[in-house]
C-alpha cells in the first residue's frame, strides 16, 4: 500500500480530484458557494474599480493587504466580470499544481508524506482553500520550504514574495534566520526581494499606501473567531446584559461587542508580540545549545505561525490554509516526532470547515453546540502552540542530533 500511495499515477489524480471537488464546492450555490464571495466580491470588484479610475489600493489609497496581492486578482480579469470566479480557481489550482510538482518530484518517503498531507488539509478546510488570496501565499510558501535545503535563495526570494501576498510567511523567515544553516543565503535573498519590490512600487508605481497593510488590524475589534471572543461568546448565549455579534460594515465581518470587548482586543494587541517574543527566544535557545537544525526550524516557524492566528484578534478560517506548510516542513524532518500536531492541525482545520461555512449562521445565532465546536477549534490552535514551544525547549535541553525519518 505504501508503494502504491508513492506513485505519481496515484498522487496526481488524488491532487486533480481533490482541487475540482473545491473549485465545485465554490462555483454551487448555497452555504458553500457563499465562501466564495472575497473573490466575486471585493477582488474582483477592487481590481475593476482600480482600473475604472477610482484609485489602486495599496499605491493611491491604504489597503488591507500588501501590494504583491494585487497581481493575482489582476489575472482572472482576462476572463471578464463573469469569468473572474472560473479564472480565479484556475489559476490558483494551476499555482497549487506547480508547488505540488515540486514537492513530489523527488520521490522519497518524506516528500510523499508531506504531499498526501497538504491534500488533506486542503479538503480539511474545504471551500475558503482555493476562495481566499491566501491560497497564493501557501503555494508559495511550500514551494519555499521545498527549495530549503537545496536551493536557499530561492527559498528566500519565494517566501519574500509571499509575505508581500499575504505576511504570515514571514513567520517561516523569521525561523529559518534563528534556526536554520541556511540563514544568511535565506535572509539575503528575502531582503534583496523586498528591495526590489519596495524600489519598483515607490519609484515605477508611486505607491504611497505601500505600508498600510501594517496597521490596518489595528482599530478593528474582536472577529467572532477569535479566541479572544470567545468567552464573550458563551456570556452573550447565557445572556448576559449588552453583550452581542454584530457585523462591521467597514471591515465586511462578524465582530463580538458589549463589557469586556474592548479590554480583550487591547490584550490581544499585546499577545500576539509576546507570543512571537517567547518563540523566538525559545528558537534561539535551541539554536544555540545546538539542536537540531530542521527540526528547530520546523517547530519554530510552527509557533510562529499558529501564533499569528491563535493570539490574533481575527482568526479569520483562511488562516488555517497556513498551518499545514510548517507541519509540512516537520513531516520531510520527522514524521513521527511531527505526528501529533499533524493531527491536531488536521482536526482543528475539520472544525473550521464545519464552522465555516457549513454553520456559521448557527454559531452567529449563538446556538451552544457551534459555541462548543468554535472552542475546541481554539484550544486545538492553542494546544499546537503549546506543542512547538515545548518542542523547541527540548530540543535546546537535549541539544542533540536527531537524524531525519523515513
Amino acid at each position: 500500500m505504501r508503494a502504491l500511495l508513492r506513485r505519481r499515477s496515484v498522487l496526481w489524480p488524488a491532487f486533480v480530484v481533490a482541487h475540482l471537488a473545491l473549485a465545485a464546492s465554490n462555483l454551487v450555490p448555497g452555504p458553500t458557494g457563499n465562501s466564495f464571495n472575497d473573490v466575486t466580491g471585493f477582488y474582483r470588484v477592487w481590481v475593476d474599480n482600480a482600473i475604472a479610475g477610482a484609485g489602486w489600493p495599496a499605491i493611491d489609497q491604504p489597503w488591507v493587504y500588501p501590494i504583491v496581492a494585487l497581481v493575482p486578482m489582476l489575472i482572472p480579469l482576462i476572463g471578464g466580470t463573469a469569468g473572474y470566479g472560473a479564472i480565479w480557481l484556475l489559476q490558483v489550482s494551476l499555482l497549487n499544481a506547480v508547488a505540488f510538482g515540486v514537492l513530489t518530484s523527488r520521490n522519497t518517503v518524506p516528500r510523499t508524506r508531506a504531499a498526501w498531507y497538504w491534500l488533506g488539509a486542503l479538503l480539511a478546510l474545504g471551500p475558503v482553500a482555493l476562495g481566499r488570496l491566501d491560497v497564493v501565499s501557501v503555494a508559495l510558501a511550500v514551494l519555499g520550504v521545498v527549495a530549503l535545503a537545496t536551493r536557499p535563495w530561492l527559498s528566500g526570494v519565494l517566501l519574500a514574495l509571499g509575505t508581500w501576498v499575504k505576511f504570515w510567511p514571514a513567520a517561516i523567515v523569521l525561523a529559518v534566520v534563528v534556526a536554520a544553516k541556511e540563514r544568511w543565503r535565506v535572509l539575503v535573498a528575502a531582503v534583496g526581494t523586498t528591495i526590489a519590490i519596495v524600489a519598483i512600487s515607490w519609484f515605477a508605481l508611486g505607491a504611497r499606501f505601500l505600508l498600510s497593510f501594517v496597521g490596518q488590524q489595528s482599530g478593528r475589534g474582536l472577529q467572532v473567531e477569535s479566541p479572544f471572543a470567545t468567552p464573550l461568546l458563551w456570556a452573550a448565549w447565557a445572556r448576559i446584559p449588552h453583550l452581542a455579534v454584530y457585523y462591521d460594515t467597514s471591515i465586511y465581518t462578524f465582530q463580538v461587542s458589549g463589557p469586556g470587548s474592548e479590554t480583550l482586543a487591547r490584550i490581544a494587541d499585546w499577545s500576539m508580540p509576546l507570543a512571537v517574543l517567547a518563540a523566538m527566544l525559545l528558537g534561539l535557545r535551541a539554536a544555540l545549545r545546538r539542536a537540531e537544525p530542521r527540526f528547530a526550524t520546523a517547530a519554530l516557524a510552527l509557533a510562529l505561525t499558529v501564533g499569528f492566528c491563535a493570539f490574533d484578534k481575527v482568526g479569520s478560517p483562511q488562516y488555517h490554509a497556513w498551518f499545514a506548510v510548517p507541519v509540512m516542513l516537520g513531516v520531510m524532518v520527522s514524521a513521527r516526532r511531527f505526528a501529533l500536531p499533524a493531527w491536531l492541525v488536521l482536526a482543528s482545520t475539520v472544525l473550521t470547515q464545519l464552522i465555516y461555512p457549513w454553520l456559521y449562521d448557527a454559531m452567529l445565532a449563538l446556538n451552544p453546540v457551534m459555541l462548543a465546536v468554535l472552542t475546541v477549534r481554539n484550544a486545538l490552535e492553542l494546544a499546537v502552540f503549546a506543542w512547538a514551544l515545548v518542542a523547541l525547549w527540548r530540543a535546546g535541553s537535549t541539544g542533540s542530533t536527531h537524524r531525519r525519518s523515513s
